[in-house]
């Protein structure tokens, strides 16, 4: 497999199952604002990916953005604590590439608060992970901001040794605006679409890291 200079992850869905929390998340906002609608658990793993405000706004469009937005946040918070977990094998990778020097971050549409409560949650803490989140960037993914910004600070020169690694359509976009590789996790449920150019397909993480490593 072709090495980089810089990995970077996507958070929700790539290196953090949350599925189940956005889920039941949903069910409880749909059960008060929209009573009587009931969509497939299919429908509503498409929200990972897209910025939580674009999302929240497309369903809930009569109602006030940041009452939504305080709604979500209130109530995800218990299903966090319950549900969300990291995929088989993240820690072990980040710590082993930590340990070799390979330059890694993260780049999300999560917000700062989130995504650190999320580290302290998983035990992510110590490994002090560069992240971008959407309080860092002026436009949101699928915009290239936070790659591009992430490139700047590792002082990376060409956008080919870079690789964006995520789950879903949005990073697919993502990577391809910022003009670098796009990696696809096997295990997503949100599938392949036709367009879409995998240049590397990570089928576990311990298999990926062993053979950058």
């Amino acid at each position: 497999m072709k090495l980089y200079k810089l990995y970077l992850f996507d958070l929700d869905g790539t290196l953090i199952d949350s599925d189940r929390m956005l889920i039941e998340t949903f069910r409880e906002l749909y059960a008060k604002y929209r009573p009587g609608y009931h969509p497939d658990d299919s429908y509503i793993i498409q929200f990972s990916g897209p910025q939580i405000t674009e999302t929240l706004t497309k369903e809930f469009s009569d109602r006030d953005l940041k009452e939504m937005l305080n709604e979500y946040r209130t109530r995800s918070t218990k299903y966090y604590d319950k549900y969300v977990r990291l995929f088989p094998y993240v820690k072990e990778m980040l710590e082993k590439m930590s340990q070799k020097g390979i330059s890694f971050a993260v780049i999300t549409n999560k917000h700062k608060g989130p995504t650190e409560y999320t580290y302290k949650l998983l035990d992510l803490e110590k490994l002090n992970i560069f992240s971008i989140c959407a309080d860092d960037v002026e436009n949101f993914k699928p915009a290239p901001d936070g790659i591009l910004k992430a490139i700047k600070h590792f002082n990376i020169k060409n956008n080919a040794e870079v690789i964006y690694i995520g789950d879903c359509y949005t990073d697919y976009i993502t990577a391809k605006n910022a003009g670098v590789d796009f990696g696809f996790i096997s295990w997503s449920p949100r599938p392949i679409k036709g367009e879409m150019k995998v240049d590397v397909l990570i089928k576990s993480f311990k298999e990926f890291v062993g053979e950058i490593c």
